[in-house]
């Protein structure tokens, strides 16, 4: 939202070429980030219901997103092949992957939700906990969008 108390604020036109990228395509998969088992007896039975739910539209060979504090009618999942959901200021996302001793799971961690922000790799936390950075995120505009709407007040000469 952008407001002016003097007038109204310039239309904001969504940019004609966006450049969206798949959750699979921010996830890292080089072993950096360590998996717990899916089926545990501490683990809540929403995301074993969630988990479920993705299994039975994927398969159980497929890896998946649980997604974690939402009501859009989603299932508590998501697919990879569609961009990820907006980040919170909570941990929301958990990737859940097939493996020969049963599926594994692991909460996305901060370089992945940066990459899914369009942030640059050189973009760096100064301090802060993993929590708090997830916070800070969470509370963030991508950059895209940013750039667009600092343009469109150019355009207009700067008001």
């Amino acid at each position: 939202m952008i407001c002016d108390r003097d007038e109204k604020p310039p239309e904001i036109l969504r940019p004609r070429r966006i450049k969206s990228r798949t959750a699979a395509a921010i996830i890292n998969s080089n072993g950096a980030y360590n998996f717990a088992p899916l089926n545990t007896p501490r683990r809540a039975s929403r995301t074993l219901q969630s988990a479920k739910r993705a299994m039975q539209t994927v398969g159980r060979k497929a890896r998946f997103l649980i997604v974690y504090y939402g009501t859009d009618g989603g299932g508590g999942w998501q697919p990879l092949r569609v961009p990820l959901r907006t980040v919170t200021t909570l941990d929301r996302f958990a990737l859940v992957k097939p493996t020969t001793g049963g599926h594994q799971m692991r909460m996305l961690q901060v370089p992945e939700l940066k990459k899914a922000m369009g942030l640059p790799q050189s973009f760096k936390f100064k301090h802060g906990p993993r929590r708090d950075q997830i916070k800070m995120l969470g509370n963030g505009v991508c950059p895209a969008v940013m750039r667009t709407i600092v343009t469109a007040l150019i355009r207009n000469g700067g008001r």
